[in-house]
């Protein structure tokens, strides 16, 4: 009866225990929500939450910025005295500091830390849109046809002993890279009916059984598996005839898997990891082809709109040289010294001017809207009536000295960003054959296994027996599995090498362009030089003609249809000079953009452009 309380007070103290874990755990997830940084930084999204000493920490979701949908500072340094007026450098970096384009290319960086993270766990990494993953890192899986192949079987051959039948051991992998607790706990209550009282005495048994169990298992980096289990039992039984009532068994099990052939290694099971730390790099460079793009886009709307103010100044210089000759034209009619026929050539020509000036106006004003887009996230009510005035002119815009071609082509294809991220992509691919060419291999593994019993009244003998190892058990297994022809794991490899022999050559071609636009951005660069000079001197010259011409219109000596064509050829001078003009300052950003030059001579840091306002610190690479 003692014994019986004594066993009856250890239960209640087991269930405390047991209650006490749980409201813990409970209490830790009450608090999920607290603890949250708004701005988290890269290493926090590659590497996750530290568990310790908090553990709830990994079940809690890492916090990330709101969206900033406000325009940054800098637009509102610009307005003066009502006027935004900004550089062509000015303005680049207000295009780095609002333009939504860049702003979600941001994100693509955020997404690859992330996919490290998942790498990292030993899941698969899921890649990112701009750089998958390769396609023989599934190999096997994809086509991997219809029917199943299954193993030896699992019933063994029959024992050979009174009780306690052996049993034939099989093992494999347990883990992931994440280590994992797995925890069950239950009480069960039951009432057989017996059919007889020889073995049990009684002809109706209740049992009552409280089990707890356990496992932590995880994947070594080189391969190897393994897992730590630990089951405990505590039961009680109106059974007559039993040794311990309550009865207290355990079993622990210490298990480990390594693959000898296909599957060992580092560089197989760490292979997305190593692919996703790629992709990362990869990211980090395609955000400066992002950037160069959105700037040199943005470079050419400036050039543009400055162009358009020209045409518009051409176009006011020729509707009041219109209007003049107009006014000039009536005086004349009324003195007798021209036909009134003239006039109305006089007022086509007026007409014909104020169109083409509204023309103008309209392209600048359209201009100046796409303009402001691109330095603001929204057009709102402080920028949308204040007009664009650039301090910049296209006669500003001048080419930076640089080196000679030859020294360009040879020093900047290797560490031009488009040649780089096409090498991530070769170490990539030679990643996904590395692990086709471990699949070539047979499967062979060791699985071993370490387990010991017991059996006690109560938890100390149990215990007792557990630390003495007092009813062991171990096993070792040796298992082989090989395809006798092998195909599928043979098309697997041929199609990564190919794959990898494939990006090689687009590597060198790559490598090609990127010194083929180097020297035709050079060779634009240096013809179009000439070419503003040659469109100025036409300016000169159809300058002095047209004055010559409405001189002698002035002395009675030329048509109005000649001074009319000489006006009308200055007017196509100007706008060639013009069109030479912004042609020759694309031609330099161009230049810049080649040689990489762009961000630098436009006091643009690349870092500070990356980030934006999404985390802090510098980037990892």
């Amino acid at each position: 009866m003692r014994e019986k309380r004594t066993a009856t007070k250890r239960h209640k103290i087991h269930k405390a225990i047991v209650l006490c874990i749980f409201c813990l755990f409970v209490a830790n997830f009450s608090v999920f929500a607290a603890d949250v940084n708004p701005t988290p930084d890269l290493e926090l999204l590659s590497r996750g939450k530290p568990v310790f000493p908090r553990l709830w920490n990994a079940y809690r979701p890492i916090p990330l910025p709101p969206i900033d949908r406000s325009n940054g500072p800098k637009v509102s340094r610009y307005i003066k005295e009502g006027k935004l007026a900004p550089s062509l450098s000015e303005f680049m970096q207000l295009v780095v500091e609002n333009n939504l384009t860049l702003q979600a290319a941001r994100y693509n960086y955020l997404i690859a830390q992330v996919d490290l993270l998942r790498a990292r766990s030993g899941q698969a990494a899921r890649g990112v849109p701009t750089s998958p993953l390769p396609a023989a890192m599934f190999a096997g899986a994809i086509g991997a046809g219809v029917g199943n192949i299954s193993n030896v079987g699992n019933q063994g051959t029959g024992g050979t002993t009174i009780t306690a039948q052996a049993r034939q051991v099989f093992g494999g992998p347990r883990g992931i890279a994440d280590p994992t607790l797995s925890i069950n706990t239950s009480w069960d209550h039951v009432v057989a009916p017996l059919n007889s009282t020889r073995v049990s005495g009684v002809s109706t048994v209740a049992t009552n059984s409280a089990v707890l169990q356990t496992r932590f298992q995880q994947q070594l980096p080189f391969g190897t598996s393994y897992s730590v289990s630990y089951n405990m039992q505590r039961q009680m039984t109106t059974q007559a005839r039993i040794l311990y009532n309550p009865a207290y068994t355990s079993w622990f099990s210490l298990d480990f898997y390594q693959p000898l052939m296909n599957g060992s290694g580092r560089a197989i099971t760490k292979r997305f990891q190593s692919v996703a730390e790629n992709n990362r790099r990869s990211l980090y460079l395609a955000f400066i082809g992002d950037l160069t793009a959105a700037l040199q886009g943005a470079a050419g709307t400036y050039i543009d709109f400055l162009a358009s103010r020209e045409r518009q100044r051409v176009a006011e210089r020729a509707l009041a040289l219109a209007e003049t000759i107009h006014r000039s034209t009536q005086q004349r009619i009324e003195v007798g010294t021209m036909a009134p026929s003239d006039l109305i050539t006089a007022e086509l020509q007026v007409a014909t001017a104020r169109r083409d000036l509204i023309i103008a106006q309209t392209n600048t004003q359209l201009l100046e809207v796409r303009l402001k887009s691109l330095i603001t996230k929204a057009i709102g009510p402080d920028t949308a009536n204040i007009p664009f005035e650039p301090t910049d002119e296209l006669a500003d815009i001048q080419e930076t000295p640089t080196d000679p071609v030859d020294v360009l082509v040879q020093r900047r294809p290797p560490n031009n960003p488009g040649v780089r991220r096409a090498q991530i992509t070769l170490e990539n691919d030679r990643i996904a054959e590395a692990y086709t060419r471990s699949a070539l291999r047979p499967t062979f593994s060791v699985f071993g296994q370490v387990n010991a019993h017991s059996l006690g009244a109560g938890a100390n003998p149990m215990f007792r027996q557990m630390l003495r190892y007092a009813y062991p058990e171990y096993g070792v297994v040796f298992q082989l599995s090989f395809s006798v022809k092998n195909r599928a794991a043979q098309a697997d490899n041929l199609r990564a090498r190919l794959e990898v022999q494939r990006q090689e050559v687009v590597v060198q071609q790559t490598l090609a362009n990127v010194a083929n636009n180097i020297r035709t951005a050079v060779a634009n660069l240096t013809q179009m030089g000439p070419q503003v000079e040659a469109a100025h001197r036409a300016v000169v010259t159809s300058q002095e003609i047209a004055d010559a011409e409405q001189v002698r219109w002035n002395l009675g000596f030329s048509t109005l249809d000649n001074v009319y064509q000489r006006q009308l050829d200055l007017v196509r001078a100007h706008a060639a000079e013009t069109q030479a003009r912004a042609n020759y300052a694309k031609a330099v950003m161009a230049h810049e953009q080649a040689t990489g030059q762009l961000q630098e001579n436009h006091g643009i840091v690349f870092e500070d452009a990356l980030r934006g306002t999404l985390w802090k610190g510098p980037a990892v690479r």
